[in-house]
């Protein structure tokens, strides 16, 4: 095997189980968990999960094929604030987002894994995304799998600490008392 074809085998692997870890992170969650954010701002598990499943849907995997596919459509510009907006589905369950991430991420390794070592490193410059390999695709793909596997678990964290917080506890009464 080629380096290039030992680095892409080994990106591949950590790709798979930063999907798998994803899913092992999200398993048995209550949906009010999934549904806790810690600001208005922030986003919860369950916003994590779908905004990743939606890249995956609308930009990862069609930017994939379009650099493998002859004649494939360039995918279109994404924009997080429309997916917010206008895809993003509050009432839809967690499983079902992350057997479509699974099914799709399924699909990108079959790809990646029979492709030569040439189209792996084939430069494009002919699309509104930028300069890009698969390689570049590949490497893209797991930092963005990373980056909401650690916010999902910042939000488990606090999940897990709010719930053994012992509740406040009064002694005498409040200072001051009432009445006053």
């Amino acid at each position: 095997m080629t380096e290039t074809g030992t680095y892409r085998t080994e990106v591949l692997v950590r790709l798979r189980q930063a999907t798998d870890d994803l899913a092992w992170a999200v398993r048995g969650l209550s949906r009010q968990s999934t549904e806790y954010s810690p600001g208005p701002e922030e986003w919860s598990i369950h916003e994590h999960l779908a905004h990743l499943r939606d890249m995956e849907q609308e930009v990862y995997l069609p930017l994939l094929r379009w650099a493998t596919v002859p004649d494939m459509l360039d995918p279109l510009d994404y924009s997080r604030r429309e997916w917010h907006e206008q895809r993003y589905r509050r009432e839809e369950a967690l499983t079902a987002m992350m057997n479509d991430l699974q099914r799709m991420r399924d699909e990108e390794l079959l790809i990646f894994r029979d492709m030569p070592d040439l189209v792996w490193a084939r430069w494009r410059d002919d699309t509104r995304w930028g300069p890009l390999t698969c390689q570049w695709l590949a490497e893209l793909m797991y930092r963005h799998a990373l980056d909401h596997l650690q916010g999902v678990m910042a939000l488990r964290q606090d999940l897990n600490l709010s719930a053994l917080q012992p509740p406040a506890v009064v002694v005498g009464g409040y200072i001051g008392g009432k009445g006053r």
